[in-house]
């Protein structure tokens, strides 16, 4: 049983106070069983929300994980988590500038020309400040916020003694894995804590989208760049949310929807490596509808295989084969002996005369992959963590489509990167198998 150590206490009692004043003091009632079930799942939502936004970093980033998880959690629960805001007030000038200094071993006057001491954005890991180099090159400075590490890892170990307590004390917690969760959400963040990987990130997508003229990805200073501190190309030009919100464009919008579909699913289905949160916030745009990708901290890998089981559970689910479905699925390791084969299969049909007795151009893929989730979640069925962030991706892509031009279809901008895919892996064989069946 995992205890609090003496030094939490202090946090661990602030913690346990936020948690009791939103309705959560039943977790820590000895012999209390109550499960989620008889809960509103909307009411759970808002107070879990408003708990962690008040707990701070660690909190907000579990929270924001979570919300990708619908394979794992209610979706009313998912739908208030996805509205947590990661901004903050930022941190003084002077702890900004002694964590540049102690982390580049050098003055901030030596590394940079100019700083702008005002903040372009912050958030709970870090802050971004405009600079220029001695070679008079603009670049953007990522700072991490000042004894963030210790935090966050003291809240991870304070969240771990509070999954004990769901899992004991809860049906859900039974009957899910959340110590495997948490385990995976505090790697994430843990890596996120580390620029130096969001710098890798950004380089290998430099290298996959090199021969693709219409994106940007910003140029890595390593000599600039520390764990504590990322220094990139500045990239001037119109975030894409206010693209979006605009009355009167100035852009070619089926131009930007276009590329950006076309450039992510190639990132997803022919690289294997692709941008896990490309929200429009993360998405600048450029003259001449050139599209600037921002923010790396989170990227999906999918292997060849995973992109043809991807392939395949999509094949299956069109061809009407619900059997073949849940093979497909069993053979991943992630469907339960329990499962009730029959009811699953059901949910599937209903699912599929739903979504694809349409034609592909009003198939909605968003809508289909949310419906999905909520049938694995029904099931108790575990999905691997790069499939729900393919997922998240692709709602978050097809989101911004239907904004930017409704008449485009995503399903179809995907065929012939799905064709390339299978062709270049598989052959004719495969082809033939993936259209007619075995």
């Amino acid at each position: 049983m995992f205890e609090i150590p003496a030094r939490h206490f202090a946090r661990y009692y602030e913690i346990l106070s936020v948690l009791i004043r939103h309705g959560f003091g039943y977790l820590f009632i000895s012999g209390n069983l109550m499960s989620m079930q008889g809960k509103n799942f909307a009411t759970i939502g808002v107070h879990l929300r408003n708990a962690f936004t008040e707990l701070g970093p660690a909190f907000v980033k579990i929270g924001q994980l979570a919300s990708t998880r619908s394979d794992l959690f209610p979706q009313p629960i998912i739908n208030e988590l996805g509205k947590l805001q990661d901004r903050v007030r930022p941190h003084s000038f002077r702890e900004i500038r002694r964590v540049i200094e102690e982390s580049l071993q050098s003055s901030l006057e030596s590394s940079f020309q100019q700083f702008n001491p005002i903040p372009l954005a912050a958030a709970s890991i870090g802050q971004v400040h405009y600079a220029v180099l001695h070679n008079g090159e603009k670049v953007a400075v990522k700072v991490q916020r000042p004894l963030v590490q210790e935090t966050v890892k003291t809240d991870l170990e304070i969240f771990q003694f509070l999954v004990n307590q769901v899992e004991q004390k809860t049906q859900w917690g039974k009957r899910y894995p959340i110590s495997m969760l948490l385990k995976e959400f505090s790697d994430t963040i843990n890596r996120e804590l580390d620029f130096l990987n969001e710098a890798h990130n950004a380089e290998k997508l430099a290298k996959l989208n090199k021969k693709n003229s219409y994106i940007v990805i910003p140029k890595i200073y390593w000599r600039f760049t520390h764990p504590s501190v990322l220094t990139m190309e500045y990239i001037s030009g119109i975030p894409l949310n206010q693209i979006i919100g605009s009355q009167e464009p100035s852009y070619n919008l089926h131009r930007i929807a276009d590329r950006l579909s076309k450039a992510l699913l190639k990132q997803i289905l022919l690289e294997g490596s692709f941008h896990g949160d490309p929200h429009p916030g993360n998405v600048m745009i450029l003259p001449q509808e050139k599209i600037a990708l921002l923010d790396f901290g989170i990227i999906g890998h999918l292997t060849p295989s995973m992109r043809g089981q991807i392939l395949s559970l999509t094949s299956a689910l069109i061809r009407g084969n619900d059997g073949l479905l849940l093979k497909k699925l069993s053979q991943m390791g992630i469907v339960p002996e329990h499962v009730d084969r029959l009811t699953f299969q059901t949910d599937i049909a209903a699912l599929r005369w739903k979504h694809l007795k349409v034609s592909s151009g009003d198939y909605t893929l968003g809508e289909s992959i949310q419906d999905f989730f909520k049938i694995i979640f029904r099931h108790e069925i575990k999905i691997p963590s790069e499939f729900i962030l393919l997922g998240k991706s692709l709602l978050i892509l097809e989101g911004i489509i239907n904004k930017l031009d409704p008449s485009l279809s995503l399903v179809e901008q995907a065929k012939p990167f799905s064709g390339r895919f299978i062709w270049a892996r598989f052959g004719l064989n495969y082809l033939w198998e993936s259209i007619w069946g075995d």
